[in-house]
């Protein structure tokens, strides 16, 4: 019984196969049912998968690549080119000359005149000579009425004064003469009288006949129409002298009266009249120079008030830029010193020009001795961080019609200049332990020849290199500064 239950046993084994077979079927089945139900998105995983891998090994290529160049040096070509040692600056443009016109009109005294006409506008161009602004010269001419009326009563008071003086040195003259003939008609008298008393004086106690005699010719002098003592003739000499004197002063008034008349007539008035002649033709502002007008500070009707700009005027016939250089490059900037320019308004186009004018001064110290204070000098702070900037002014060798005032310009100053010379950067020449420059050329089979080389003019990025057998087109080793070597790789680092 037990040898056939074991033979039995394969049935068992069949029934359980076939069901393992129906079950295999039935997930194939729904494996079917559920890739048939998400075809669409089972097509997009494909392509993702697809795309990725793609990527994977296109990037795996690109590190293969830059692993193999790893290793090569960057090189750079030597050029053949036209270097400039220059600096580069900004400044403004300036006409070649720019005057504020001003006028002294008012100076009699004429506190304000009016504006009568002003014959050009802003913008407008003048000839030098033309009539710019008109004033009103009708004060002027009552102005000069009004000197006439003044000196005519000044000369007539100084010619009734010079009279009066005259007509008193005549009065004084007869006053003289009438005593001097009084004096010459009793001179005998007062001889007499003058040796009779003196005899007194001096024999009176010795001589009676002395006092007789003085008695008589006292009593005979007393007894005149118009007595006769020895003080009166004398005093009437002392007269006279004071009546000279009188007469000497006043000649001497005369004498100063008539200078003054003739300093007023000469210098005074004709002073005066002048300066109204003057005014008068300062009515009449001119253009000094040919130009255009860039401000006009007067209106028709308004009053004009002396010393005050009436009008700006530049000349135009050149142009200069007017710049500032720092202190690290002003030693090298001269007067003479070529420069081109180039303005936002012309393009390209270069206007050449020399440096006309550089300043001994930095700005900061020109403000501070002319008494302005700088920003540094109001807050009390030290302007030593900051740099100096000195004026320079560049002369434009010619001009043109796009030309404005007030425009920007980018100047170029041009200390040396070398034309079609070999060059390469900085970064390529380097420098053996024995002191000697050279640089290393790179030949096709990745080989390296150091070539001697001495450098010449030197520009902001290139130099001049002069060496035995380097031409034009080879590649030349670029040393990177602070990088560990010079190949490909590190160098993107070193630009990162």
């Amino acid at each position: 019984m037990k040898l056939f239950k074991k033979k039995d046993e394969p049935k068992v084994i069949g029934e359980n196969t076939e069901k393992s077979d129906s079950k295999v079927k039935g997930f194939f089945k729904a494996i079917g049912r559920f890739i048939k139900k998400h075809i669409k998105l089972i097509i997009i995983l494909v392509i993702i998968l697809a795309v990725v891998l793609y990527f994977r090994h296109n990037a795996k290529v690109a590190q293969q690549m830059m692993e193999e160049q790893a290793n090569q040096p960057y090189t750079v070509q030597v050029e053949q080119m036209n270097l400039k040692d220059s600096i580069s600056i900004t400044g403004t443009l300036t006409a070649n000359e720019t005057t504020a016109v001003t006028s002294t009109l008012g100076g009699t005294g004429i506190t304000g005149v009016k504006v009568k006409a002003v014959n050009f506008e802003v913008g407008d161009f003048v000839k030098q000579g033309d009539v710019v602004v008109e004033f009103d010269g009708d004060d002027y001419n009552r102005k000069i009425a009004e000197l006439k009326a003044q000196y005519d009563i000044s000369n007539t008071q100084s010619g009734m004064n010079i009279e009066d003086l005259q007509k008193s040195i005549e009065e004084t003259q007869k006053q003289i003469d009438e005593k001097q003939k009084w004096l010459d008609d009793n001179k005998n008298i007062y001889n007499n009288l003058k040796d009779a008393f003196e005899k007194y004086e001096k024999y009176k106690d010795t001589d009676p006949s002395v006092a007789n005699r003085w008695a008589k010719e006292s009593g005979a002098a007393m007894a005149l129409a118009e007595p006769v003592s020895i003080e009166g003739y004398e005093a009437a000499e002392k007269e006279i002298d004071t009546l000279k004197e009188t007469i000497r002063q006043t000649q001497n008034k005369i004498t100063l009266a008539q200078m003054q008349q003739n300093y007023d007539a000469s210098y005074t008035q004709v002073d005066a009249y002048n300066d109204v002649y003057e005014s008068i033709d300062k009515t009449k502002v001119v253009a000094p120079m040919s130009g255009y007008i860039l401000a006009m500070n007067v209106e028709k009707g308004n009053n004009y008030t002396q010393g005050n700009n009436v009008f700006v005027i530049a000349d135009t016939s050149g142009f200069i830029v007017e710049a500032k250089v720092n202190e690290y490059d002003i030693a090298k900037v001269y007067e003479g010193l070529p420069a081109v320019v180039k303005f936002d308004a012309t393009g390209e186009d270069e206007f050449k020009g020399t440096v006309s004018f550089v300043s001994v001064a930095s700005d900061d110290s020109v403000a501070s001795s002319s008494g302005t204070s700088s920003a540094a000098a109001a807050t009390g702070t030290s302007s030593a961080g900051t740099t100096a900037k000195y004026k320079v002014k560049i002369k434009l060798d010619g001009t043109d019609e796009r030309l404005r005032v007030g425009m920007t310009g980018k100047a170029s100053l041009v200390f040396n200049s070398a034309d079609n010379v070999l060059a390469l950067p900085y970064d390529c020449i380097q420098t053996a332990e024995d002191g000697s420059k050279f640089v290393a050329v790179v030949n096709d089979d990745g080989t390296k020849d150091n070539v001697v080389v001495t450098t010449g003019l030197e520009s902001e990025y290139y130099v001049e290199v002069k060496g035995t057998g380097l031409k034009k087109g080879m590649n030349v080793e670029a040393v990177v500064t602070d990088a560990s070597s010079t190949n490909s790789m590190d160098l993107m680092q070193y630009e990162e």
